[in-house]
């Protein structure tokens, strides 16, 4: 009896810890971003003549996955690069980036292939390194925007999956004694999560 029991722990043990260690990931994506304005704050001076508005960006994030369910929760951090401004006596970079909290529904499509969508809130930071005119500085402003996005998945190895990912948020910026801008920013990425 005492051998059945301990015989049964230890199934149900190595059964949850199996469960356990396929729930939790981890994924890193790189690729780029696009703002819909790539001056942000800068636009609203009126003497910004050129605009660089994509750039490199790139994410992390964890999660954990319910068992026997598609569902997921997740936490994120996404760099989403520079966006530059420039005219004949105004200058901007604006360095974008975002905590963001949410869930996700990943379900799976058979044969290694499954999906990701995903939404939340992201808090967002923005820094302005400005020249206008004689007026030259720094400035940051957070706030918070919802996040949502979409992605397919294809599984290379047990616990490796490839993750192809589109993200949409918004970012607030600010250049002092203007009025803030917010930038809708898509992000076109590529990467991997790992399971454990």
């Amino acid at each position: 009896m005492k051998k059945t029991l301990i015989a049964g722990a230890v199934a149900a043990i190595s059964l949850a810890s199996g469960s356990a260690f396929a729930q939790s990931y981890v994924g890193i994506n790189l690729g780029q971003s696009h703002a819909n304005r790539g001056c942000d704050a800068s636009v609203a001076s009126g003497v910004i003549t050129s605009c660089d508005k994509s750039d490199f960006a790139w994410k992390i994030n964890g999660g954990y996955q319910l068992p026997g369910t598609p569902w997921a929760g997740e936490l994120t951090y996404f760099n989403l690069g520079k966006f530059k401004g420039s005219g004949a006596t105004a200058s901007s970079t604006t360095k974008d980036s975002y905590w963001g909290i949410g869930g996700a529904y990943r379900p799976d499509f058979g044969s290694g292939w499954g999906g990701v969508a995903r939404a939340g809130a992201a808090y967002g930071t923005s820094k302005v390194d400005y020249s206008l005119g004689t007026a030259t500085g720094e400035h940051s402003k957070n706030g918070w925007h919802p996040y949502y996005g979409l992605g397919v998945t294809y599984q290379v190895a047990k616990n490796i999956k490839i993750e192809g990912d589109w993200d949409n948020t918004r970012i607030t910026s600010q250049v002092p004694t203007l009025a803030s801008s917010t930038a809708v920013v898509n992000s076109y990425t590529l990467g991997a999560s790992f399971g454990f």
